[in-house]
């Protein structure tokens, strides 16, 4: 069987829908659903099956899949391996970090990277989910968290705090007299929660009005009106639309890391970068921090 048919069906399995794999593969939805069929004949029998609009795999599936996983565990080392022992300057390096990062003064440190070397290929991968550093899905990720997995090679490079905001237009209604009663919350958490961490505001008797998954949706939501946020305070004090009417709280098991894989230490594109975001992110723990902001006082009613 063909390597890529594997790579096909491991994608599938894990996104859970021939259309989720065909979006990442680039291809179309008919084309992969015709090649399970064809890998379903090959291997005799049907791989799986929907029960409730769920996937379930049959025994054939199962057997495939951990084959195919254990044949991309091999080729992910090889691969590290051969890239971790490159001296090349040149070619390409890839960046991961969370959508919430990219900001302009974060970009701006990128960019000076990029001139510095300009033979390599600097690639990014902004997304809400973790690149797998294992499958090489990156080669360097900067992620919020407590600590590394013990196989990575992790930096701390600062505390970062999130705090509360409402849009400015928001703000103004507020001074003119507009209860601020008539303004809940944009929820980051799934129905039935318990939303405990609006204890931690001054305004945990406020309702729920919307629920977001995802922080950026969130500021834009929060930046149209709909109400109240708690998010980082290195994605919204530089947004001009957004005021912080809280003071910045730390977040237990919210540090940043800088993360690679220990067989990527020695190679040069990867040190490169890492070195020169160890060098230069310090200027910005003031932004992560919520230092570099300014906290503006509600008005008496909002207290």
């Amino acid at each position: 069987m063909d390597w890529g048919d594997l790579k096909l069906f491991l994608l599938f399995v894990r996104s859970g829908s021939t259309r989720a794999a065909s979006a990442a593969l680039g291809i179309s939805h008919s084309t992969v659903a015709r090649r399970l069929e064809a890998m379903s004949a090959f291997a005799g029998a049907p791989l799986y099956q929907r029960k409730g609009g769920k996937l379930e795999l049959s025994q054939t599936g199962q057997e495939m899949l951990a084959t195919a996983t254990t044949i991309e565990n091999e080729v992910a080392t090889l691969d590290r391996r051969t890239f971790g022992i490159s001296r090349e300057i040149s070619g390409p390096v890839t960046l991961s970090m969370g959508d919430v990062l990219a900001v302009g003064p974060v970009l701006e440190i990128l960019e000076e990277f990029r001139q510095a070397h300009p033979d390599i290929d600097l690639r990014v991968i902004t997304s809400a989910s973790l690149s797998d550093l294992d499958r090489r899905d990156a080669d360097l990720a900067m992620r919020f968290g407590h600590s590394p997995d013990d196989h990575l090679i992790g930096r701390k490079l600062t505390q970062t705090a999130r705090a509360v905001y409402l849009s400015k237009a928001v703000v103004e209604k507020l001074r003119d007299g507009q209860p601020f009663d008539d303004f809940g919350w944009i929820s980051f958490s799934p129905e039935g929660s318990s939303e405990s961490w609006k204890r931690s505001t001054p305004f945990a008797m406020h309702p729920t009005v919307m629920r977001i998954s995802d922080m950026r949706t969130q500021q834009i939501a929060c930046r149209a009106g709909i109400g109240l946020v708690l998010l980082p305070c290195v994605l919204c004090d530089p947004d001009p639309e957004l005021a912080r009417i809280t003071e910045p709280e730390f977040v237990p098991r919210q540090d940043l890391w800088l993360l690679r894989h220990a067989e990527l230490r020695d190679n040069a594109r990867v040190r490169a970068l890492s070195d020169h975001l160890v060098h230069s992110l310090p200027r910005l723990i003031g932004l992560f921090r919520g230092d570099s902001g300014e906290t503006i006082p509600m008005p008496k009613q909002a207290s």
